[in-house]
């Protein structure tokens, strides 16, 4: 008989503890890392050595740039770029981003080593992966996402 009352209470603390997981509200991106780019990208006639290489994040229907990293210098691949300052909040989960990866040069103006690398967050928040990889075919970056 004193185990009726035990098998009465670890049910209950069973469904207490089976508690829905809170949903996602946002997608933060920590940093990119430049896995491969494409050798043949359009680069002046200045040879000024290994790609100083730099990424942005726009909006890709207003085409505004909402983050832009720092610059690796010299990078050799892979290279990883901090954009730990990007938050990305549930309602606007379903916008299209792109990242493009450039070479930044003095002499000249900015060499694009890739352009419209697409992501969009709700295309991986089921998931909640930690990473995503994202190529054209020739340059391929992996995006480091943290999920709250």
């Amino acid at each position: 008989m004193r185990l009726l009352p035990f098998s009465f209470i670890l049910p209950l603390l069973f469904l207490a503890s089976c508690n829905e997981p809170e949903p996602v509200t946002r997608c933060v991106i920590d940093r990119v890392q430049v896995i491969e780019i494409d050798e043949n990208y359009f680069d002046d006639t200045i040879d000024e050595g290994a790609p100083d290489i730099y990424a942005e994040l726009r909006d890709a229907e207003s085409q505004s740039i909402l983050f832009t990293s720092g610059v690796a210098e010299e990078a050799q691949l892979p290279v990883d770029l901090d954009f730990v300052a990007v938050n990305i909040e549930a309602e606007d989960f379903a916008t299209a981003y792109e990242f493009t990866v450039f070479d930044d040069d003095v002499a000249t103006t900015q060499d694009f080593i890739a352009v419209g690398l697409p992501f969009v967050v709700n295309d991986h928040v089921d998931a909640e992966r930690a990473e995503v990889d994202i190529t054209d075919g020739a340059t391929t970056i992996r995006v480091y996402l943290i999920w709250y």
